[in-house]
């Protein structure tokens, strides 16, 4: 041991007398030949300081550390930690690296060296618990919570953080660094990551947040919606990145400056504090403390560089004055925000050359594949068609109640409309072809299943619109939704003046138009490109639409449930009547009054008109209605085997 023989023990005053004989008599102290002088943290001005007694092991609750630290830093003594018997061990012991047996720390004492750790002053006070705000809740330990296995203990964690949500009131502050580089913000959580090591925001910097780097390292909580709230306390805090999360801002400087309009809430050393400035700042190399290994392999920073990391954090008048009351439950982008993506729908809902050049090829080729009955070319023209543009321009319209835009792209698609109908009914009229192929049979019947694709395109196409990482997908949203091909086919109901065809067609493009508006309106709105309360009419009125062809859409999925279960009641049904083996395959139903069944009906042997008269009736019977039947006969010929040695 380099130290003098004397040794200071600041004990607790709780601490009896045979609790101190276990450190006075202990085998270490003893077979050192170390004299302990023991003394009251309560009467921490009797400590008296010479070259051979600078040194004094620490012996009392983590309530108490920052009264110890005041007299050592005064009086410029060196200190050994010990842990407190019965106590949990203190978050300081964590960044010391100090071990948790009495053994163990009073070894570390006796082999190493005391070095140079740095402390950090709140208001002028020595701190070694950390900071925070009174009402921001322990964020740390419910993420760990929150990433826990049990059920019962995750489903108490998600309902917490979402009462929790909705009471969040942000508060108004401006932090200032040392060299003068500041930000007027507001935030709901604060966290000085030199204290606070097992904060889960402290796997993020590293090393670069210890006691041995001569500056402050503070992370700012900042979601700006409830969404985003519970999105970032549900996730696991990844390890160090180069990249800052959102809703967090990093701040690290040798002092830094809170200050607020309004008296604050703070939560200091575990107590509460109610103050309009706070003042931290970091004694580099203030004391002299026994550190365990962790704690000597920290790599001291040098410089004196700031890191002002405060881009995710919310900033000016603007921005602010959503944040007066409580967290809303969208986040809200200012126009600045998306100038560039206001612009470019602009642009989309105008009805310009290029736009009616492309609903003419579009149209075209949609009408001749579905003649054709080729899917590939449906599906070209699907891609070539430009009206998923004008739709989503019109759910950015409504949303924002921005006549302009809802006005350019309402005409916009008035025009590609007529384009579709024109072109479509006018080959219909020309072309030798009358019969519905199964690509024009396939848009007659609508359901709610079309409308559910039209929702999740409508949701796809705004995230395109408002992310240019996911742009590239605009054409796989496009193929998906199907605009031009149910117009088309609409069209040729026209020019074969097929009100059926005309009617089925239209009600699905309707579907895939208000289910597309609807669900970018939304999607949207969730973004942040307009409040609730801006939206509400936009909202509303695709609301009132989207009800009204739910109706019918409602009676269509109905009626493919009831063609379904006939399939399933008459497919692969034998029938022996009159010594007739006879079997339907391939049944397609149609649904209109009397209801029409075509199938293939396979038989071995020419059947009579009494079986056709029976089987008609059989199947009356099963149905349970009335029945129009068309039949294709396919005889099966049955043939057997001979085994050559049976000849």
């Amino acid at each position: 041991m380099t130290e003098s023989k004397p040794l200071y023990l600041i004990h607790s005053d709780e601490l009896d007398k045979k609790n101190l004989v276990l450190v006075k008599q202990h085998p270490l102290i003893v077979e050192n030949d170390i004299s302990i002088r023991p003394i009251k943290v309560s009467n921490l001005s009797g400590l008296h300081v010479n070259g051979n007694l600078n040194h004094a092991l620490v012996w009392v609750k983590h309530t108490e550390f920052q009264a110890v630290l005041t007299a050592a830093f005064n009086k410029t003594i060196a200190l050994s930690f010990l842990p407190y018997p019965n106590e949990l061990r203190p978050v300081f012991f964590d960044h010391l690296g100090l071990p948790n047996k009495l053994d163990d720390c009073l070894a570390l004492v006796l082999e190493t060296e005391r070095v140079p750790v740095d402390l950090i002053r709140c208001n002028g006070e020595f701190i070694s618990r950390g900071i925070g705000l009174l009402n921001q809740t322990a964020l740390a330990e419910l993420i760990e919570a929150g990433n826990t296995r049990n059920l019962f203990k995750k489903t108490k964690f998600y309902c917490q953080r979402l009462i929790h949500a909705f009471n969040l009131q942000p508060i108004a502050i401006e932090i200032e660094t040392a060299k003068g580089k500041s930000v007027k913000t507001a935030i709901i959580g604060l966290y000085l990551l030199d204290l606070a090591k097992r904060n889960p925001f402290a796997k993020l910097f590293g090393e670069s947040a210890s006691l041995k780097d001569g500056r402050l390292s503070f992370v700012f909580f900042a979601p700006q919606s409830i969404l985003s709230y519970i999105q970032s306390t549900s996730i696991t805090i990844p390890q160090a990145s180069a990249q800052l999360p959102r809703q967090l801002g990093f701040v690290r400087s040798v002092s830094l400056r809170i200050t607020a309009k309004q008296d604050i809430d703070f939560w200091i050393e575990h107590k509460p504090v109610s103050t309009r400035e706070l003042l931290l700042e970091t004694v580099p190399a203030a004391l002299k403390i026994t550190v365990g290994d962790s704690f000597r392999s920290l790599n001291s920073q040098s410089g004196d560089k700031e890191n002002f990391n405060v881009e995710n954090l919310p900033q000016g008048e603007a921005r602010l004055k959503y944040f007066s009351k409580t967290l809303p439950f969208f986040p809200h982008a200012l126009e600045s925000d998306f100038k560039d993506l206001f612009l470019a729908l602009k642009e989309n809902a105008r009805t310009t050359s290029t736009y009616v050049l492309l609903m003419v090829l579009s149209s075209m080729l949609a009408t001749l594949g579905l003649f054709l009955s080729s899917p590939s070319v449906v599906i070209g023209a699907m891609v070539l068609a430009p009206l998923m543009a004008p739709i989503i321009s019109l759910s950015m319209g409504l949303l924002r109640s921005e006549k302009f835009l809802t006005r350019e792209s309402i005409v916009s698609l008035l025009i590609g409309i007529g384009i579709a109908l024109a072109i479509s009914s006018a080959m219909a009229a020309l072309l030798p072809f009358k019969d519905a192929t199964p690509e024009i049979e396939a848009r007659l019947h609508p359901s709610t299943l079309d409308l559910l694709v039209a929702v999740f395109s409508g949701i796809a196409g705004a995230m395109a619109q408002a992310r240019e990482s996911i742009a590239k997908s605009l054409p796989g949203v496009a193929i998906a939704v199907a605009l031009v091909p149910p117009l088309c086919v609409a069209g040729i109901g026209i020019g074969w003046l097929e009100s059926d065809i005309f009617f089925g067609a239209m009600l699905l493009f309707l579907t895939n138009l208000i289910g597309i508006t609807m669900a970018a309106l939304i999607s949207f709105m969730v973004i942040g490109f307009a409040p609730f309360t801006r939206a509400r009419k936009g909202i509303l009125l695709s609301s009132l639409l989207l009800a009204l062809i739910s109706v019918p859409l409602f009676y269509s999925f109905q009626t493919m449930e009831h063609i379904a279960d006939i399939k399933t009641q008459l497919a692969g049904r034998t029938y022996q009547i009159n010594g007739h083996r006879l079997e339907l395959r391939n049944i397609k139903v149609n649904t209109l009054r009397p209801l029409n069944l075509n199938a293939d009906l396979l038989t071995n042997t020419m059947p009579d008109e009494s079986v056709f008269t029976r089987l008609e009736d059989d199947l009356h019977t099963e149905l349970g209605r009335p029945a129009r039947f068309n039949f294709a006969l396919h005889f099966v010929r049955e043939t057997v085997a001979v085994d050559e040695n049976e000849q």
